[in-house]
């Protein structure tokens, strides 16, 4: 499998199908893949035992019924809480997953947009445990790692020659969208800003530096037919369907 589709834009589930399931749980994964998605994008914390956990959150209290700081939890801590009952009883008993139970869940059979919560020092040495579970699982083809963090972005770029990286850009970090990522020190072949921020010049300019385009969180059908004929190469989308 290719990562990229030359013609069309790929579409990946945020968080799994995160409209109609639990987010970032294997239930919503599944369902994503089901509806037809070519993807999912996932979060990654690391536990206080150094285990790649898929929450997006630093803390529990949003999207399981327990309490506490990830980073604080061993990921056996993490995993006594239900992730799927505030959603609804239909997913009780859907955990917190870790990137290991994902990988063996999915395999090949999909494309993974790992978006990296790591912002610290301390979080570092998660990005080892990462590419090894990439290589592990021989997933390197399938993966695209994306971060906030240029200091994330840094560490992989040091670790691998080959893992693909992309800059994530939020709405209120427009001048990203043009500055010259050589001097982040980060070698990286995609762009993630906010939807609201690209139009055509901002396609023109990304192709002029050979960067694909991967756009988020786009809902709204009508949004989605223009990021797709504005010819960005992936849409991150909470509802899945084409």
């Amino acid at each position: 499998m290719r990562f990229w589709q030359p013609k069309r834009a790929l579409i990946l589930g945020h968080r799994g199908a995160s409209m109609h399931a639990p987010e970032n749980t294997l239930a919503a994964f599944r369902l994503a893949l089901e509806m037809g998605a070519d993807g999912i994008e996932l979060d990654i914390t690391p536990s206080a035992d150094g285990v790649p956990m898929v929450i997006h959150d630093p803390d529990l209290e949003r999207t399981t019924d327990g309490k506490g700081d990830v980073r604080q939890l061993s990921a056996a801590e993490i995993q006594r809480y239900d992730a799927g009952i505030k959603f609804g009883s239909k997913y009780a008993g859907e955990r917190v997953p870790t990137l290991r139970e994902v990988f063996e869940a999915f395999g090949t059979r999909t494309r993974y947009n790992l978006d990296m919560k790591t912002f610290y020092d301390a979080d570092r040495p998660i990005v080892r445990t990462v590419l090894a579970l990439i290589e592990e699982f021989k997933l390197e083809p399938y993966v695209l790692i994306a971060s906030f963090s240029l200091d994330t972005l840094r560490w992989f770029t040091e670790e691998s020659r080959t893992i693909r990286l992309g800059v994530l850009i939020s709405q209120h970090t427009p001048h990203m969208m043009r500055e010259d990522g050589r001097r982040w020190g980060v070698r990286y072949e995609a762009l993630h800003p906010h939807h609201s921020l690209v139009d055509a010049q901002a396609m023109r300019r990304a192709r002029q530096h050979r960067k694909k385009m991967v756009v988020w969180t786009v809902n709204d059908p009508i949004r989605k037919r223009e990021m797709a004929q504005l010819g960005v190469d992936a849409i991150i989308t909470d509802d899945p369907t084409r």
